[in-house]
């Protein structure tokens, strides 16, 4: 219903409750939150989000994805690849990682590699 900034309240009222304990059966709404944050543009939260989300579960197509396109939005394009190749190891057929892995290794063709990342 495009309305993120009322779905990020709810989750993070919904993840204030939970116990610590139970928080990997909650990973699906720490990835939920992520996109919200995502959607609004606020780019560090929901990669952090993200992140929290891989320690829940680390098998999540939808977060791999989900930090694979943050930072693509971000040009970060070698973080981007990477994670959508990590998506796709998960999932080799899935047609949106595909495709923007496509999308990113063009546009790191064409804007070239962040000269901060160390090759080893």
């Amino acid at each position: 219903m495009k309305e993120y900034n009322k779905a990020v309240w709810w989750f993070e009222k919904t993840l204030a409750h939970i116990p610590s304990s139970l928080r990997e059966m909650w990973e699906p709404t720490v990835v939920n939150l992520a996109h919200a944050y995502r959607k609004l543009k606020m780019y560090h939260d929901a990669l952090s989000c993200y992140e929290k989300a891989l320690t829940l579960s680390n098998r999540s197509l939808s977060t791999y994805a989900g930090l694979a396109y943050t930072y693509h939005l971000q040009d970060n394009f070698s973080a981007a690849i990477t994670y959508y190749h990590k998506a796709l190891w998960l999932k080799p057929d899935d047609q949106f990682c595909t495709e923007m892995s496509s999308v990113a290794l063009g546009d790191e063709g064409r804007h070239g590699i962040d000269p901060k990342i160390e090759f080893r």
